[in-house]
């Protein structure tokens, strides 16, 4: 009798132990689960934008912080004065502009004005001087077609004189020619009558030249009587050539100021280009006061201060750190003979070292492109030397439950970890 419990006792156990092996076949061959994780997380730096003394600090280590939240303040007495002058600036820059565009638009009406009265003066001027000259256009008209009709008639003559030449040449060649018997006696006599017929021509072409002479000297006397500055036309005349004279000047006055205008458009488009750099810097100055209050670019916990009151700061140089433990996550180094079944979505348990007794619930977010060695600053040279195959380790990254990392959790970026993943 006292063997029959030691014998249950047996079987309870091998019974448990069974179901436990059992249990943990199926677990092993139903998961992939590595140690080789840690928590991680971004880390958001916070920089100076703009140089001074730091006169205010209002954060410190392992502070929570908003996004927004004033975190110190620079010393902005410089960059107030800047501000001061860019309005300034700005304030001269509109008044140029304003002051350019009245310009402009007197200059222009100026312009308009006076090329109306220039065109105007020119009209009328041309008119009096269409009307004063008619009266002696007709004389003029005369004396140059005479003086044409006397060019003609000279030049009618110089053609008869040469064909009288011509005449008189070929009859001393016939005649010579009769003399030896070599040409016909009807030759000679055309050759005499030809000679006759140029010289009649010259004669009436010296008539006509010396009618034509007597034409132009009764035309150009007539003009000159009309021309003599006495008569009502002739006065006119100067009149209206007074007046076209005032009118060149108009215009060539009223050009000018055209001109002016475009001087004025571009003086005006200076003023413009100078109002927007002004406003250009204004808006430089502005910004810089603002960076003169750093504030948080996310939520998160402040870590890394190293800023302190008092503190000469430059441009870029890190302040602090916000770490935003809402958003962390889990990455897990997975040995690549362990990835095979492994896809984005599964889900994955976690066991943080530093929250002992608590598991939290994730899902595979991705695998990464490359082994950690690859992305290492020293990757392995597996072509040269003696080499030795060792299984390489591949990132996965593990997206945490919202409900597991909602405010306030213990979790911090850098945290060893134990993942599971269920691939079946």
């Amino acid at each position: 009798m006292p063997r029959r419990p030691l014998l249950i006792a047996g079987a309870v156990i091998a019974l448990a132990a069974l179901a436990w092996g059992a249990s943990a076949w199926w677990h092993y061959r139903s998961h992939v689960s590595t140690d080789d994780a840690y928590v991680e997380g971004a880390v958001a730096t916070v920089s100076a934008k703009v140089s001074g003394h730091i006169v205010e600090l209002l954060v410190d280590d392992n502070k929570p912080v908003k996004k927004g939240d004033l975190l110190l303040r620079i010393d902005d007495r410089d960059y107030r004065a800047r501000l001061d002058q860019a309005k300034a600036a700005v304030g001269i820059a509109e008044s140029r502009l304003r002051a350019a565009t009245a310009r402009v638009a007197m200059t222009r009406e100026q312009a308009s004005g006076q090329m109306a009265q220039a065109q105007a003066s020119s009209q009328s001027a041309a008119s009096a001087m269409s009307a004063a000259r008619d009266a002696m256009d007709s004389s003029r008209a005369t004396v140059a077609s005479r003086r044409a009709n006397l060019g003609a008639a000279q030049a009618e003559l110089e053609r008869a004189k040469a064909a009288w030449d011509r005449a008189r040449q070929d009859l001393d060649r016939v005649s010579a020619l009769v003399k030896q018997d070599l040409v016909a006696k009807r030759d000679f006599d055309q050759a005499v009558t030809d000679e006759r017929a140029a010289e009649a021509a010259v004669r009436g072409a010296e008539q006509r030249v010396v009618q034509a002479q007597r034409d132009l000297a009764g035309a150009e006397a007539d003009l000159k009587i009309r021309d003599t500055g006495y008569e009502p036309q002739q006065i006119g005349i100067q009149m209206a050539e007074a007046r076209a004279a005032n009118a060149r000047a108009s215009r060539i006055n009223a050009e000018a100021m055209q001109q002016e205008v475009r001087v004025r458009d571009a003086e005006r488009e200076l003023a413009a280009a100078q109002l927007k750099e002004a406003q250009a810097d204004l808006a430089v100055a502005e910004l810089n006061l603002d960076h003169a209050q750093v504030r948080a670019p996310v939520d998160g916990i402040v870590a890394k201060r190293t800023a302190e009151i008092g503190q000469i700061v430059q441009v870029g140089q890190p302040l602090l750190a916000v770490v935003p433990l809402h958003e962390v996550w889990i990455q897990a180094n997975f040995k690549e003979t362990q990835l095979a079944g492994v896809k984005a979505g599964m889900p994955v348990t976690i066991q943080v070292d530093g929250v002992p007794g608590k598991t939290y619930k994730g899902t595979v977010d991705s695998i990464a492109a490359g082994t950690g060695a690859r992305f290492s600053l020293l990757p392995p040279e597996n072509a040269t030397g003696n080499w030795v195959k060792v299984v390489q380790r591949v990132p996965v990254k593990i997206r945490l439950d919202g409900k597991e990392i909602a405010n306030p959790h213990t979790l911090r970026a850098g945290m060893s970890a134990y993942v599971s993943i269920k691939v079946k």
